[in-house]
């Protein structure tokens, strides 16, 4: 098992670092998150919920290889992060959702992008506590 190094030696981690990995999480998916939110904007789809354990995405219009590699990144930060929880803490459930402000479309010739969005993780530990993060971002760039 993984371990974090410290000036005292290796620690597990206690379930409260539970909610700083449904945030890196969400920064991770929110900087990345571009053809997702073309694809919101051209499908009049404005939210993509993604199940990190089963890598499963949904509705069916964002499940494509591309959008995949995302969710996978998401997913073996989420795994590796998991590992470092002392047992017997574990996240049982993790699902990210994005609602993306479609509405608000602009373009300046070069560049479009749509408004509001707000990307949310839940983790669920093995207790059955949620640990929520959601991270509203004012602009996004969207690109096919």
């Amino acid at each position: 098992m993984e371990t974090i190094d410290t000036p005292f030696g290796q620690k597990k981690l206690g379930r409260k670092y539970i909610k700083s990995f449904a945030s890196g999480i969400a920064h991770m998916f929110a900087c990345s998150a571009h053809h997702y939110a073309w694809l919101a904007y051209q499908h009049r789809l404005p939210t993509v919920t993604i199940d990190l354990l089963e890598l499963q995405i949904g509705p069916a219009e964002f499940d494509i290889e591309r959008n995949r590699v995302l969710a996978g990144m998401c997913q073996k930060s989420l795994l590796r992060n998991a590992g470092l929880l002392a047992p017997p803490g574990a996240v049982v459930s993790a699902v990210l959702s994005a609602h993306f402000g479609i509405d608000d479309y602009s373009e300046d010739g070069r560049f479009a992008t749509i408004g509001n969005s707000v990307f949310t993780v839940v983790l669920t530990d093995d207790r059955g506590k949620d640990w929520r993060i959601d991270l509203e971002e004012g602009r996004i760039l969207i690109d096919d």
